[in-house]
């Protein structure tokens, strides 16, 4: 059954025709100013996005139905943000795992584990269909492999998968969970791995496909229903759509920001793009031609994303709240 549902994706996306020289519209939603916008994330069953400005320190929680925004700040850079319930986080600041409680605002340490923070932080990360937090680190000069990803279980037990990353980004898993996705930036590629969701391991990794440097460096990415992958670009003002099995481009969309961080499916149809970009580091002379950068973004490119996966903790005896 499980390769008959591999064809049928292989089969829509071979047969969904290329917009790749359409211009698509594209909406501000929300005029952030975000340093550094990042880690987009909607969760379907509270109709709410959580994005988070890891320079700026912050999460943010938009609910498009109420037209209103939260921000909490956080001590300290905010790198992944997933959904426990309704009411809780977990967050990847640069040091630790958190989880936050977005009605007390109560901050609670779940792991610092041994990295080395003077050199590396914590950076992009999803969680898996089983529940499970994938996240990596970066090394914070952004040149080294020293990095790596990990997973962390309901218990709050870390696991090494992929080490030599210098800065790891954009993860997802296709829509039949039997194929892991994975952008470490510097190498301008997307990476396809075989998930053993029993094992929960990676395996058999093959580079599928190579993104245009002219683009900027791949970031964040997620993945539509068809299986196709879209991935933002810093750096390249451009938010681009990959078939990885025919490893053709499929779409792209300006996006009136230089550097371009995440993307994720929206909405209540699931339909709405909504992407996240930065207003540090753009190059000299672009605060007048791109006065929204760090904004908030949203497109319609005409199809469906998948339902996030929330965290699902164990019971925990004790913790360590941050004050």
């Amino acid at each position: 059954m499980k390769i008959i549902h591999k064809l049928l994706f292989i089969l829509m996306g071979i047969f969904t025709y290329s917009c790749a020289e359409k211009s698509l519209p594209i909406e501000l939603v929300i005029d952030a100013q975000a340093a550094v916008g990042e880690g987009a994330l909607w969760d379907a069953p509270t109709q709410r996005l959580f994005w988070i400005d890891i320079a700026g320190k912050m999460l943010h929680v938009y609910a498009p139905q109420l037209q209103k925004m939260d921000s909490y700040p956080m001590p300290e850079e905010i790198a992944t943000v997933v959904v426990i319930d309704s009411s809780h986080v977990l967050l990847a600041l640069a040091r630790g795992i958190y989880e936050f409680n977005l009605e007390t605002q109560e901050l609670i340490e779940r792991l610092r584990p041994e990295i080395d923070v003077e050199r590396v932080r914590f950076n992009d990360g999803k969680c898996s269909p089983q529940g499970e937090l994938w996240v990596g680190t970066m090394d914070k000069e952004t040149t080294k492999p020293i990095a790596a990803l990990y997973r962390i279980s309901g218990d709050f037990a870390i696991e090494e998968k992929r080490t030599n990353v210098t800065v790891s980004n954009g993860l997802c898993w296709s829509p039949d969970g039997l194929t892991f996705y994975y952008i470490d930036s510097p190498t301008y590629s997307i990476m396809a791995f075989v998930y053993n969701a029993e094992k929960r391991s990676i395996s058999r990794g093959e580079r599928i496909i190579d993104t245009p440097k002219e683009w900027g460096t791949p970031d964040g990415c997620t993945i539509d229903e068809r299986g196709m992958i879209w991935v933002a670009h810093w750096g390249g003002a451009k938010v681009s759509c990959w078939n990885p099995y025919t490893r053709k481009l499929m779409q792209s969309i300006d996006v009136p920001s230089p550097n371009v961080t995440s993307v994720a499916f929206g909405g209540e149809n699931l339909d709405e793009l909504y992407i996240t970009t930065a207003r540090n580091w753009q190059p000299e002379g672009s605060d007048k031609k791109f006065p929204h950068a760090g904004g908030l973004f949203m497109a319609k490119p005409g199809v469906k994303g998948i339902e996030s996966y929330r965290f699902v903790p164990t019971p925990i005896e004790s913790a360590i709240v941050v004050p």
